[in-house]
């Protein structure tokens, strides 16, 4: 006989997280003087910098999408600041003392927004589907242990086939997010602003005109808001605007002159000219995301860089202390490791282990036979000159990331001869490389992630899905991680894939811790981040002062 034990608070991975210390300015919920007590009616008016790629939560592809479908689609469980989890659509769970079930019992009298009741048959429908790898959902990882789901009116039983320390973690995503099971074999046609998607969250999807902007109304039956919150029923909005405005300029004026009311993604030199503005509030979200850096593939479709010599040559041949402080002049930290700086998890042994060492990059490149130099000063073996292309999908680009790889380029060209070839084609065209197996170097972030399935479904199902080399010994320490049963044996598992994907392997190279940020006019109450991805949150909480 199982016993079982009720929880509330946290467990396995939530427990670590829960010893975060969180660097936020004022995650949660923004404070702003002028915005006073909750409003009731009216409507917020954010420009972003991405159109959405996708509005269906299983197939999302941009960190930034999270922060839109936020509005219109639940979880099962929510993630509180410290880590913890408190109920959501699941208003209480149990877990077998071996850890290997899950017992949850969903909220009653909950309604997507097409009419369809939320029974566990319907959590089963979802998240069957995103687990089948088949149906090609990018998140099927994030349930690789789930050996089977069984659904009985309002309880769900998730068995898994070993212990999973991050569960919880995932199922507070906005990724495995509950939608109507009616569009769930839609798969990813419910991308589609007409494909009838569903979800149970405190707005409905309206009208979209691509390139332009993205209308929400507010759900006038919203009765699942997660527990903890301070307060229940229908959103405090009427309606949201998300307009789309790539340009970080064209977003900044448009606050500054109350064209908008809310801005996501800002340049860390614009912080200080926003902090001075008495009409404006500037928030950072949490450190706990993994840091921007970039990913190298190292499978012989992209030799020479199958070499793990001339991966970690290139890792050292920059400066990342400089070219960081020179960019954002102290608003954003350097990074060390796949993982966030604040977090538990993180290997204090990475400081200063790696980067800004020429002499040792040009001995390495000499040994590896690329000791001849052409007329420009770039290394060549057998009259190929050593290039690295780094391809950085257009919409991804913000914050001032390109100006950084422009400086990783001039001082890896600089320092040792590398030629860094930069370009900015669509996620079409990356991820068609990813998918083949034929791409180089992509830069970027994944939010916040639980470490140890990042590594495992990203990493190992995403990067390298299609390629030979596969970073067994990455995936082999994550999933050590994944199923410990203690919060010392996973920090020690994690630490392993830190030490194998930066230092042995030099697949990943760190650069910059990463975080969001919104700056709002002071009117505007209730602005916070999601912790479960560390984005700005959707606009359940949020209000507007009746005058400015």
């Amino acid at each position: 006989m199982t016993t079982r034990t009720t929880i509330t608070a946290a467990t396995g991975a939530a427990a670590l997280a829960a010893t975060l210390l969180l660097s936020a300015c004022a995650p949660g919920g923004s404070s702003a003087a002028g915005a006073g007590d909750p409003v009731e009616g009216g409507t917020l008016t954010w420009a972003i910098a991405a159109e959405p790629s996708c509005f269906a939560p299983a197939f999302h592809q941009l960190l930034s999408d999270r922060a839109v479908i936020r509005n219109y689609v639940d979880s099962l469980v929510y993630q509180e600041e410290d880590g913890s989890f408190t109920p959501w659509l699941a208003e209480s769970w149990e877990v077998s003392e071996d850890g290997t079930e899950y017992t949850f019992t969903l909220a009653s009298d909950v309604t997507f927004t097409d009419g369809a009741a939320l029974d566990a048959a319907a959590v089963k429908t979802n998240l069957d589907f995103t687990r089948d790898a088949a149906n090609g959902s990018t998140y099927a990882g994030l349930l690789g242990s789930v050996a089977d789901i069984a659904a009985d009116g309002q309880v769900l039983t998730i068995t898994l086939s070993a212990p999973d320390s991050s569960l919880l973690d995932s199922l507070s995503s906005v990724a495995l997010g509950i939608v109507s099971p009616e569009g769930v074999a839609l798969g990813d046609e419910l991308c589609a602003i007409d494909s009838g998607l569903a979800g149970t969250g405190p707005f409905v999807l309206g009208d979209y005109t691509r390139g332009d902007q993205l209308a929400l109304t507010r759900n006038d039956d919203y009765t699942s808001a997660p527990e903890s919150l301070d307060h229940g029923g229908p959103a405090y909005l009427e309606s949201v605007t998300y307009k789309f405005m790539p340009e970080d300029s064209v977003r900044i004026g448009a606050l500054e002159s109350g064209q908008v009311d809310a801005i996501s993604g800002i340049p860390a030199l614009d912080v200080a000219g926003i902090e001075g503005n008495a009409e404006l509030q500037y928030l950072n979200g949490p450190s706990t995301s993994m840091p921007f850096g970039f990913t190298i593939n190292a499978d012989a479709a992209n030799a020479p860089w199958d070499d793990p010599a001339l991966r970690q040559a290139f890792r050292d041949s920059f400066d990342v202390d400089a070219i960081v402080e020179s960019v954002y002049r102290g608003e954003v930290a350097r990074a060390y490791s796949y993982v966030g700086s604040d977090s538990p998890e993180f290997d204090e042994s990475l400081v200063d282990a790696w980067g800004n060492n020429p002499d040792g990059a040009n001995a390495q490149l000499d040994a590896a036979g690329w000791d001849e130099r052409d007329d420009e000063g770039f290394r060549t073996k057998d009259g190929e000159r050593l290039t690295l292309s780094v391809t950085y999908d257009s919409d991804s680009v913000r914050d001032s990331r390109d100006t950084v790889i422009e400086a990783v380029q001039d001082q890896a060209a600089k320092n040792v001869g590398i030629e860094v070839d930069f370009t900015t084609p669509t996620w079409a065209e990356v991820s068609a490389d990813i998918a083949d197996g034929t791409w180089s170097v992509y830069p970027g972030s994944f939010g916040k992630v639980d470490y140890a399935n990042n590594v495992i479904g990203v990493w190992g199902g995403f990067f390298f899905a299609a390629t030979d080399y596969q970073p067994t010994g990455a995936i082999d320490a994550a999933t050590a991680a994944a199923t410990a049963l203690t919060p010392e044996d996973r920090s020690a598992a994690l630490r392993t894939v830190q030490q194998e994907l930066v230092i042995d392997e030099a697949i990943f190279v760190p650069v910059a811790e990463s975080t969001f940020q919104i700056a709002a006019r002071t009117s505007v109450g209730g602005l916070g981040f999601d912790y479960s991805s560390a984005n700005p949150d959707g606009n359940y909480g949020v209000w507007v002062a009746a005058s400015e």
